[in-house]
């Protein structure tokens, strides 16, 4: 099993390395550079001491610590008095390691959040997402349709990166799967893809993604064996790889 790793930069080059100290051969592919926003002194207002905000969301854990670079260079911190809530595991384990507690849906996702709001949240009155350049319309349409207001601050700037046909055709005779935690990675997979064969490969292999949100979305761009992890972590695509692993070996003991 040859793993592509497509996730961000900084965290993609963990990724690799955890999934390589696991015993799985993984190759750094980055699709897109993480680079913090000039928006985030907009958070002076939503962690200052008189703040109007109720619940504060992070989509990704990029926004998480792009956000925390400026926490700690304002000299800042997370009021306690807000409410927090994280898109998955990994959002909420990195935002804990600044000591905030962040709730986590069961469905780990837009819909995920927006009912663990309505179970959960009662009386939230504004709202701020944590996000990237976009994302999240559905959930701020959502909110907003039930009275919530809703501001966003722009955390970090993604770039994609681009690479050479010599380095897609490595990767067309080489890796059989992908891991994958955005739509606009995937869209970004596609475009590099010019050739058929290309084309036929990408589509061909196992594809783990952290949601079903972006598993519809890769059947919609024609990816065909796609695994639903429990999420974005680093242990949750292991643990799908030992189950995919595991499933090879009982068929191969069953012929």
């Amino acid at each position: 099993m040859q793993v592509l790793v497509t996730r961000p930069k900084p965290h993609n080059q963990q990724c690799v390395k955890t999934l390589q100290a696991f015993g799985y051969s993984a190759v750094a592919a980055p699709m897109v550079d993480i680079k913090a926003s000039q928006q985030l002194a907009q958070l002076n207002t939503i962690l200052a001491a008189d703040s109007t905000v109720d619940l504060v969301i992070a989509v990704s854990q990029y926004a998480v610590e792009s956000c925390q670079q400026f926490v700690q260079q304002q000299r800042l911190n997370w009021p306690s008095s807000l409410q927090y809530l994280a898109v998955g595991k990994a959002t909420a384990e990195c935002w804990q390691q600044y000591g905030v507690k962040a709730l986590v849906p069961a469905r780990q996702d837009s819909e995920g959040m927006l009912q663990l709001i309505d179970q959960q949240l009662q009386g939230v009155t504004r709202a701020t997402i944590l996000r990237g350049q976009q994302g999240r319309e559905w959930l701020a349409q959502k909110l907003q349709a039930k009275g919530i207001e809703v501001s966003y601050v722009t955390c970090y700037q993604r770039n994609l990166i681009s690479y050479s046909e010599q380095q897609l055709e490595h990767w067309r005779s080489q890796i059989n799967t992908i891991i994958a935690t955005s739509g606009e990675i995937l869209k970004h997979l596609t475009t590099l893809t010019s050739t058929p064969m290309q084309r036929a490969w990408l589509k061909g292999v196992t594809l783990l993604v952290p949601s079903q949100r972006l598993l519809e979305y890769a059947k919609s761009l024609g990816f065909v064996h796609i695994v639903l992890c429990e999420g974005a972590s680093d242990m949750a695509f292991i643990n799908a790889l030992a189950q995919i692993s595991s499933s090879a070996r009982n068929k191969n003991d069953q012929r």
